[in-house]
């Protein structure tokens, strides 16, 4: 029981928020409204060429005893950067498969006759309504094989291939759009019946656009079947190999493969031949990838010390973490009353469930991951000892330590949490020490993060994930490792914010949240040296951030280890028993039972993951997005990186720094936080508000009294593969705003939901330190409101405190474009300390606080607007 416990927000009501809108003019389409006629015959020329192009291709094929393909032309669109593309789209009528980068967009059309983008030109030219969309077409590019087209589909390692040897066998994860924009489904107009409370007019509004969603749905579900089918027409052609299919009904496709709500993907072995005939007639693929290579950490099984110790198992109640990975010892003498093996599987193809044993070399990888989630600092050598939490062993890894070619990590997520969290313990959190060997992609979030956010999205469900390792030494140029990165002269850290170090997929996850990797010690031994001169600095091979859409990645950090390197010359660097992290060992190669000889970010995810485990404790019906919130709030810089004047460079390395579970779990005398606890459902172009009252007691203190104040936003929702903006990728995506310096709490409210003549007066805001504009706060390359946990921080004067702090949580439109539907889901955490000063905020910010007379918002509340 916390002696300090966090309070609840008091939540002031749901309001509709009032956002700028961006009217900027882009310089290309002003200038295409100046050549009407000229662009829309332009235009027209390449779509007579695409008319044609779909006859003569079915004539050659049928010449040439080809099957046949889909009447269905795509091609590539340029539009404005930041342009709508799903309402450009839309507006000419083709389907958009998907967004790329650099404004382009593929679309597919069954239309060839492309009549609304013909009435759409005609209406541009002629200067009238219904025309505009003609002029953010800034430039169409119909060829299959068009440079532009190939490079936005293929991923580079793909594309380097280029053109494939007719003959030779290549096995490639294909992704084929399904879903069109929610622009295409008709919603009926309904209208408040006489009798009907707006409670119950909201509730029958969204029962009925919610079945209408499920009819759509299963047109589109019809319709990924069909392009699974006609990609199987040319597998089978080309005596290819399905290796992880797709199919709604598994009875009917024994091979199930990788769903989202608006693609699939496949994994298929076969010649290059077979995948041009794909790649080029195929209008709904969007991507073609290389299947991710997994990588663990080296290990060896090293003597250690022995202990008596007696563990006891978890409380009945406890907490449940499920450890994905490479199985674990379950016989193991620190680990056996923890393990629920009820619920131990293995998940790898072709091998019996009960499998589930860590095969992996030397001191082996899950139990060592799963040791560190039980035991985050040091195992406890004798005595009794309960575990904080349950284990359940999913194991997805084979005994080299690689995920097969035949299973898919999007799919083993899928299979792990609907039977973890399905069980008996409903788990919530999942420790996911795996990932890539080389930096993630940045144009396109991954189908393996990205099953990752729908998971999180609609299970609610947390992943801690690694954030990865460089090898010590590196397998090619284009993935150096320390060694070849010191030869080249890229000193350490330096070389971490290398693009090849980048974190490794599926790190780059929005909404799970990443650990990195920080040294617990220093060294000085000869001839050789730590990496890092104190504790707290970024272990050597830890991968750094930013992630996609520069959102802060790894959010945080725990402690990993470090390498000794040598001070005499180049030499390869090595690991050393006293900059290590003790850690358990898989016994069946000759180890102790534990030994202090790890090193990486797999270990320093599971200490994270323990935090996660000791909040469930407190908060055990609670969103798994709290657990995230308060773990990212009770992070902190050590000295060195307040100190840095680069705060980019300090985000990118450590995050928001490392957690304490201390102030996860509880506060102090000087120190408060308040917070929502559970998730609360939001809506597009809604806005909650919410209210701290701040005492006079502290507000008429002296001008050396300071306070840091903190707040973070945790939130998820559903996102889709096919949309490559920040603003696409999610449902919705949210943002928060506060209240300034000194400026009146109904001031603040009508700032947010007035009109722009009514916000005229501004007020300083505290000097937050991420700010929700770029280069405004003390970091430059990004802000604050860039990923789904938003965290920011400043120091203010308590006498500069408003009466009442006000905090509003916003709700923009993403990939659902609609007004009040759309959904996402979060929790809001506010903390006050002193800083330097024995203040007793705990008792006067507690003390101010009106009792919360209600839960938080629900689903069918309506407000006043």
């Amino acid at each position: 029981m916390a002696n300090f416990p966090h309070l609840q927000l008091a939540y002031v009501g749901k309001l509709r928020a009032i956002f700028r809108p961006d009217r900027r003019q882009n310089a290309e389409v002003t200038a295409i409204k100046g050549r009407r006629g000229q662009h829309a015959a332009t235009l027209r020329g390449l779509l007579e060429g695409l008319e044609g192009n779909y006859e003569v291709m079915s004539v050659a094929r049928f010449e040439s005893g080809l099957p046949p393909v889909p009447a269905n032309a795509g091609f590539l669109l340029r539009l404005p950067e930041g342009a709508n593309a799903d309402g450009i789209a839309h507006a000419l009528g083709v389907e958009l498969v998907a967004e790329a980068d650099g404004g382009f967009i593929l679309v597919a059309s069954e239309d060839l006759t492309f009549a609304r983008i013909r009435e759409v030109l005609a209406q541009f030219e002629a200067d009238q309504r219904g025309g505009g969309a003609a002029a953010s077409m800034l430039e169409v590019f119909t060829g299959p094989d068009d440079p532009r087209r190939l490079s936005r589909i293929l991923s580079p390692d793909v594309l380097s291939l280029w053109p494939w040897a007719d003959d030779q066998v290549f096995t490639f994860d294909l992704s084929f759009q399904t879903a069109p924009s929610l622009r295409t489904v008709a919603f009926p107009r309904l209208k408040k019946r006489g009798t009907e409370t707006p409670e119950e007019f909201a509730v029958r509004k969204r029962a009925g656009r919610d079945a209408i969603l499920v009819q759509a749905s299963d047109r589109w579900a019809e319709a990924a079947e069909q392009r699974f089918h006609q990609l199987m027409t040319l597998v089978n052609y080309y005596e290819g190999t399905l290796l992880i299919g797709m199919a709604n009904d598994p009875e009917r496709v024994a091979a199930r493969g990788i769903v989202f709500a608006d693609c699939f993907q496949v994994r298929v072995r076969m010649s290059g031949r077979g995948f041009k005939d794909v790649v080029l007639n195929s209008p709904h693929l969007f991507e073609v990838a290389q299947p991710e290579e997994a990588q663990l950490p080296d290990s060896v099984a090293a003597p250690g010390a022995t202990a008596q110790v007696q563990v006891s198992a978890p409380m009945a109640g406890a907490p449940t973490v499920c450890v994905i990975d490479s199985g674990i010892e379950e016989g193991h003498l620190w680990l056996a009353p923890a393990i629920d093996t009820a619920s131990s599987r293995c998940f790898l193809p072709g091998v019996t469930r009960e499998a589930v044993q860590d095969e992996t070399s030397g001191a082996g990888h899950g139990t060592r991951v799963a040791g560190a989630v039980l035991y985050p600092a040091t195992v406890p050598p004798a005595g009794a000892v309960q575990p904080i939490a349950w284990i359940q062993n999913a194991r997805v890894l084979n005994a080299a330590g690689k995920i097969p070619t035949e299973l898919s990590p999007p799919r083993y997520l899928q299979d792990v949490v609907e039977h973890c969290a399905a069980s008996e313990r409903a788990t919530k959190i999942f420790n996911h020490s795996i990932g890539g060997e080389v930096p993630c992609p940045v144009s396109r979030m991954t189908a393996w993060a990205a099953k990752m956010d729908e998971l999180s999205a609609l299970r609610d469900v947390l992943f801690i994930q690694a954030a990865g390792n460089l090898w010590t030494s590196g397998a090619n140029a284009a993935n150096p490792g320390i060694y070849e990165h010191l030869q080249a002269n890229r000193n350490y850290p330096d070389y971490l914010l290398e693009g090849s170090s980048r974190v490794s997929n599926p790190a780059q996850s929005l909404q799970a949240l990443t650990v990195g990797a920080v040294s617990g010690a220093i060294l000085t031994v000869a001839n050789q040296k730590s990496f890092t001169d104190e504790p707290g600095q970024p272990s050597p091979f830890s991968r750094a951030g930013f992630g996609m859409w520069q959102a802060v990645k790894p959010e945080v950090v725990e402690i990993g280890g470090d390498l000794l390197r040598n001070t005499a010359g180049l030499a390869m660097p090595a690991p050393h028993t006293d900059l290590s992290v003790e850690l358990l060992c898989a016994t069946h190669n000759g180890a102790a039972a534990y030994a202090k000889d790890g090193v990486g970010t797999s270990f320093a995810a599971p200490k994270v993951a323990h935090v996660a485990a000791q909040l469930q404790v407190l908060f055990p019906t609670a969103s798994p997005l709290l657990y995230r919130a308060l773990i990212v709030q009770s992070a902190r810089w050590p000295a060195w990186a307040e100190a840095a004047p680069d705060k980019d460079r300090v985000l990118r390395l450590i995050g928001f720094g490392r957690p304490d579970s201390l102030r996860a779990t509880d506060n102090a005398t000087t120190r408060i936080t308040l917070i929502t606890p559970d998730a609360v459902e939001i809506r597009n172009k809604d806005l909650h508000l919410y209210a701290v009252r701040i005492p006079a007691g502290l507000r008429n203190l002296g001008a050396d009294s300071q306070v840091r104040m903190e707040v973070t936003l945790s939130y998820a929702s559903e996102p889709r593969r096919t949309r490559r903006s920040r603003n696409g990728y999610l449902r919705t995506w949210l943002d928060w705003r506060s209240s300034g310096l000194n400026e009146p709490f109904e001031a603040f409210k009508q700032r947010m939901t007035g009109p722009s003549a009514t916000r005229r007066r501004t007020y300083t805001q505290p000097a937050w330190t991420l700010h929700y504009v770029d280069q405004h706060g003390e970091a430059e390359d990004t802000h604050r409101g860039r990923g789904t946990v938003q965290k920011d921080w400043a120091l203010v004067n308590a006498h500069d405190l408003p009466e009442i702090l006000g905090i509003a949580v916003r709700a923009h439109a993403g990939w659902d474009h609609r007004p009040e539907e759309g959904l996402a889901r979060y929790c809001l955490v506010v903390s006050f300390e002193a800083v330097g000063a024995e203040l007793p905020i705990y008792t006067l910010v507690a003390e101010a606080q009106v009792p919360v007379q209600a839960e938080v918002p629900v689903e069918v509340t309506v407000l006043p607007r």
